[in-house]
């Protein structure tokens, strides 16, 4: 029984570690939170969603992005949206640096097209976006 339970054990953190090494990459976390948030109608940070917006963005990045004193929406880096954004924006292949990595998000709509530089942080072992800067295209 003793062999069994240790086979089990080593079994199960067999399969935790195999799941921490597949972690969403950088451009993963990025093209879901964008797919999401554009789907979504570019939602505010609220209770009803807050668990989506700290799966895929930084506890720092989110205290800014809901300060009182922010005139813009952070996470696009712009005060207007396009919804066609959501059928057409495109997630480059992320530069990782050690615990950060950037990437650009290009948005392509119909009335407005930007690019969105990312960055984004190893926070408990997982990629969050923690920074988005505007660049016009």
């Amino acid at each position: 029984k003793l062999l069994a339970f240790v086979f089990c054990v080593a079994l199960l953190s067999t399969s935790a570690l195999a799941q921490n090494t597949q972690a969403a990459s950088p451009d993963d976390v990025a093209r879901q939170f964008y797919g999401w948030y554009f789907k979504a109608h570019f939602p505010q940070p609220k209770r009803s969603n807050l668990a989506t917006f700290r799966k895929y963005v930084t506890q720092s990045f989110l205290k800014r992005a809901t300060a009182r004193d922010v005139d813009s929406v952070l996470f696009i880096a712009a005060q207007d949206t396009d919804e066609t954004w959501a059928k057409n924006f495109t997630v480059s292949q992320a530069t990782i640096s050690g615990e950060r990595a950037t990437l650009d998000v290009n948005l392509n709509g119909k009335e407005m097209k930007q690019i969105l530089h990312v960055t984004l942080r190893r926070e408990a072992g997982v990629w969050k976006i923690d920074d988005v800067k505007g660049l016009i295209d």
